[in-house]
């Protein structure tokens, strides 16, 4: 009877390390099958539990890299002051010869 017994434990083993052998391959095989998922979820989580962290004084940083990049650089004021003077002049001009076209009409 004692070899019985001894050929049960080995069955036993065997089983127990099978068991084992599936539960880490399913592991593996779901972590690979659900990589960017889970990458995300796990970004998301430690974000959210970073206690350093203020939620309200940042925005997203994808967001706020796309808006920089889109959005071009103000022109200085001193390039924008010049330009408005230039349109003004021209504008001056452009009137003044319709009133002297308009007088000559006359």
């Amino acid at each position: 009877m004692a070899k019985g017994g001894g050929a049960r434990e080995g069955g036993a083993l065997k089983t127990a390390v099978i068991v084992a052998g599936g539960l880490a391959l399913a592991w593996v095989t779901m972590e690979t099958a659900f990589r960017p998922f889970l990458d995300r979820l796990r970004g998301a989580v430690s974000r959210n539990t970073d206690p350093a962290r203020d939620p309200d004084q940042e925005e997203a940083p994808a967001a706020a890299e796309a808006e920089e990049e889109k959005t071009p650089a103000p022109p200085a004021p001193a390039v924008v002051e010049e330009k408005v003077e230039e349109k003004v002049a021209e504008l001056e001009e452009k009137a003044e010869e319709a009133t002297a076209a308009a007088d000559k009409a006359e």
